[in-house]
C-alpha cells in the first residue's frame, strides 16, 4: 500500500520556520511553507498560531532584507566617495556621479546641471540614459524649473508628476525639452560648496514614481561627497594650470596642490575605514590625532556620543568645570551646529585666548544627524578646517547607519506600549512575549510613568532618551505631549534618577506621575488614566520639577481634578477662611500646626513633637486656631479642613510643608 507524504506535527512546522530564518531561506520559501502547508491543515487553535508565527517570519525576512539593501546603498554611496577621490580630471568626476546616481537610485535617466557664474543659470554638463540632444542643451535660470527651485531653497526636491506639478514656475522650452526625453518623475538636490550652489544632480524616470525619504537621503549623501569630488578636480585643475605659468608664485601653488591632495588623502582614509567597519569613535580618534585637539561626536540631540583628544592637547579645565561657563559653551555650540546647518560648512562657535571651538553639522537628506566638534589651542588653517568638513561628510554615513540600526530596533517598541497601555487591550499573552524582548517582563509588577514635558519637545526628547535610557527594563514613547513609560518595580528608582537628572541638566520644565504597581497586565491602562488624570491636575496646582506619586494626588485629583486654580482658591478660601494667607508667616505657622494635628489623630503632644516645638506653643497655636475658624473641631468640619489643608500643600509645599 502506497503511503502519502509524512504528516508534520505542529513542532515540526515551528522548527520549520524557524530553521528557514536561521538559513537565511527568501521569504518565497516560507510564504510556500505558509500555503502548500499550514494551511491545509484542519482548523484549529495551533493552525492559528502557526499562521501568526509564519507572517511575523515572513515580516521578520521582509525587514531583513529592506535593511540588506540599504545597507547596501550606503556602501555603494561609500564606494563611490572612494571612486570619486581618486578621479582628478573634472569631466571624469562629472560622469561618474552621474552613473553612480542613476545606478544608485535605479532611474532612467541622471544628469548634472552645473551653475555657470558668468551667464547667471545652469547648464546640462553630464548626462547618462538621456537621448535627446534638445533636453541636453537646455539651460535654466535660478528662479524656472525644477533645477532653479533647489538651488533657491537649497533643498531635495521630488515629483512624481513633472508636466502637471505646479509647485515651481514652469517655462515653454524647459517642458518642450522633458517631453521630448519622455521624462515624468524627477528628483534633484543641491551641490553645495561652502554656502554656494555650484549645481543640481538629478535623477529622473520615464514613467510615475515617488521617490521614498531614504532615497532622498541617499542620493543627497552621494550629492555631499560629489560637492567635494568637483572642488578637488577644480582645484587641482586651478593648481596645474597655475603651475603651467610658472614664476615667483611656483612654491605657494605647489603647497597648495599639497593641501588640496593631503585633504583628499584624509577623506579617502575616512571613506575606507568606515567601508571596513569603522565606527565612530574611530573617525574621532583619526581627526583628533590628524589635526591636533580635542574632538567630539554629537547626535541630533547634541547628546555625546564619542570623544579622542590629540597627542599633547589639554582640554581647557575652566570651560567645562564652572557651571555657567560650561551652559554658556553649550549654548554656544547649540547656534553654531544650527548655523553650520544652514551654511552647509564648519562654524567657530568659541574664540577666546588659547581655546577656539569650531563645529561642523552633519547633515543628511532628512536634515541634521548630528555634528563633529573640535576644540583646539589655536585657529584651524584652511587645509584643517576642509578635513574636518570632509570628516562631517564621512561621519553622516556612519550616523545614517547607526539610526537604520537604532530605528529597526525600537520600531515595535511604541506599538507594544500604545496596546499595552490604550483600551482595548490587544492579546495580552502576545504582548507578554513582545515586551521581554525590551526585558519587561509583565508577570511581575509594573508601573505607569507619565511625564509632561515642553509644547513641542516630545519627540526630540524621546530621541535623546532612546539612546540615554539603554538597559533599562522599560517601554516608553511620546503620546501627545507626555512621555509615557511602562517600566518594572527594580528599575523604577533608577529610572526617575535618570530622567530628573536629564531634564535638570537640560534646564527643561518636567512634572511627572508613577502610578501604583500592578501585576496585572489587564490594569494598565486604568493605571495610565489615573496617572494622566492627576498630572493634569498637577498643571492646575503648577506644580512642575518633580516625579509624584499617584497615591499622593489621587484622591484630590478625583475631587479638584477639574476644577481651574481660581476656583481652588476660593474653595480654600472658602473652607480655611482667613488661615489661608500664604503670605502671613504666623498664618503659615498655625496651618503647619493644624495639619500636623490633624494627621497625628489629634494628638498634640505628638504633633508638637513632630514640629520640635514645645507642647505648651502648640497648645497656644490650637487656641489661636479657635478664635480664626470658630467650631473646627466638629468631624465632619475637621475633615473639610484637613483635605483643604492637605490641598493647600499640594499646591505650595513650601508653605505648609
Amino acid at each position: 500500500m502506497q503511503r502519502g507524504p509524512p504528516v508534520l506535527s505542529v513542532d515540526d512546522y515551528h522548527y520549520r520556520i524557524l530553521r528557514a530564518l536561521y538559513q537565511g531561506e527568501d521569504r518565497h520559501e516560507l510564504v510556500g511553507l505558509r500555503d502548500d502547508g499550514i494551511m491545509s491543515l484542519p482548523e484549529s487553535a495551533a493552525k492559528g498560531d502557526l499562521i501568526r508565527s509564519v507572517e511575523m517570519a515572513i515580516t521578520i525576512r521582509e525587514r531583513f532584507e529592506q535593511h540588506q539593501l540599504r545597507e547596501r546603498g550606503l556602501l555603494a554611496v561609500i564606494e563611490t566617495a572612494q571612486d570619486l577621490t581618486a578621479l582628478t580630471d573634472l569631466d571624469r568626476v562629472l560622469q561618474a556621479i552621474v552613473q553612480r546616481a542613476r545606478k544608485l537610485i535605479g532611474c532612467d535617466v541622471g544628469y548634472l546641471s552645473i551653475y555657470d557664474d558668468q551667464q547667471g543659470d545652469f547648464y546640462v554638463r553630464a548626462t547618462d540614459g538621456a537621448f535627446s540632444a534638445k533636453f541636453k542643451q537646455v539651460r535654466v535660470g535660478i528662479d524656472i524649473g525644477v533645477c532653479g527651485y533647489v538651488a533657491r531653497n537649497r533643498a531635495p526636491y521630488a515629483s512624481s508628476d513633472y508636466v502637471a506639478d505646479s509647485r515651481f514656475t514652469h517655462n515653454r522650452l524647459i517642458d518642450s525639452a522633458m517631453t521630448d526625453e519622455n521624462i515624468q518623475s524627477i528628483l534633484g538636490v543641491p551641490l553645495l560648496a561652502a554656502d554656494q550652489v555650484i549645481g543640481v544632480l538629478f535623477v529622473g524616470d520615464r514613467y510615475v514614481r515617488s521617490y521614498i525619504a531614504w532615497e532622498m537621503s541617499i542620493l543627497s549623501t552621494l550629492a555631499a561627497h560629489a560637492s567635494v569630488a568637483i572642488g578637488n578636480a577644480r582645484l587641482f585643475e586651478q593648481a596645474e594650470f597655475a603651475l603651467q605659468q610658472a614664476g615667483a608664485a611656483n612654491a605657494l601653488l605647489v603647497k597648495q596642490t599639497a593641501d588640496t591632495r593631503a585633504a583628499a588623502e584624509v577623506h579617502e582614509q575616512l571613506t575606507s575605514l568606515v567601508a571596513r567597519g569603522g565606527e565612530l569613535r574611530d573617525i574621532c580618534h583619526m581627526v583628533a590625532h590628524r589635526l591636533g585637539g580635542h574632538v567630539v561626536v554629537c547626535d541630533e540631540g547634541e547628546l555625546e556620543v564619542c570623544t579622542s583628544t590629540g597627542p599633547g592637547y589639554t582640554h581647557p579645565v575652566a570651560a567645562i568645570a564652572d557651571p555657567t561657563r560650561r551652559h554658556s559653551l553649550e549654548d554656544r555650540i547649540h547656534a553654531a551646529l544650527d548655523e553650520s546647518r544652514r551654511l552647509g560648512r564648519s562654524v567657530v562657535a568659541l574664540s577666546e585666548e588659547g581655546h577656539e571651538c569650531r563645529v561642523s553639522a552633519v547633515t543628511g537628506g532628512a536634515g541634521l544627524l548630528g555634528g563633529l566638534i573640535i576644540h583646539t589651542h589655536a585657529a584651524l588653517n584652511e587645509v584643517a578646517v576642509r578635513i574636518l568638513e570632509r570628516s562631517s561628510l564621512v561621519t553622516s554615513i556612519v550616523l545614517l547607519l547607526k539610526e537604520r540600526r537604532e530605528s529597526t530596533l525600537w520600531s515595535d517598541n511604541p506599538v507594544a506600549l500604545r496596546r499595552l497601555i490604550l483600551q482595548p487591550q490587544s492579546n495580552l499573552k502576545a504582548l507578554a512575549v513582545q515586551t521581554l524582548v525590551y526585558g519587561l517582563d509583565l508577570a511581575q509588577p509594573v508601573c505607569v510613568l507619565v511625564i509632561q514635558v515642553p509644547s513641542g519637545r516630545a519627540t526630540y526628547i524621546a530621541q535623546q532618551l532612546r539612546r540615554l535610557l539603554d538597559g533599562f527594563h522599560a517601554l516608553f514613547d511620546e503620546v501627545g505631549d507626555a512621555l509615557v513609560f511602562v517600566v518594572d518595580q527594580i528599575s523604577l528608582a533608577r529610572l526617575k534618577e535618570s530622567l530628573t537628572r536629564y531634564f535638570v541638566e537640560r534646564r527643561l520644565d518636567f512634572t511627572g506621575v508613577v502610578s501604583e504597581p500592578t501585576a496585572d497586565p489587564s490594569r494598565i491602562p486604568a493605571s495610565y488614566q489615573s496617572a494622566s488624570n492627576c498630572l493634569r491636575f498637577l498643571g492646575v496646582l503648577e506644580r512642575r520639577g518633580e516625579i509624584f506619586r499617584e497615591r499622593e494626588l489621587g484622591m484630590y485629583s478625583f475631587l479638584f481634578g477639574r476644577l481651574d486654580p481660581l476656583e481652588i482658591d476660593a474653595y480654600l478660601q472658602s473652607i480655611l477662611g482667613p488661615l489661608y494667607q500664604a503670605c502671613d508667616p504666623r498664618k503659615v505657622e498655625l496651618g503647619r500646626s493644624l495639619l500636623a494635628y490633624l494627621d497625628h489623630g489629634y494628638n498634640a503632644r505628638t504633633a508638637a513633637r513632630a514640629l520640635d516645638i514645645h507642647i505648651n506653643t502648640f497648645r497656644q497655636r490650637l487656641d489661636g486656631l479657635d478664635r480664626l475658624l470658630g467650631a473646627w473641631r466638629d468631624s465632619a468640619r475637621a475633615l473639610e479642613v484637613h483635605i483643604a489643608l492637605r490641598l493647600w500643600r499640594l499646591r505650595d509645599p513650601s508653605v505648609v510643608g
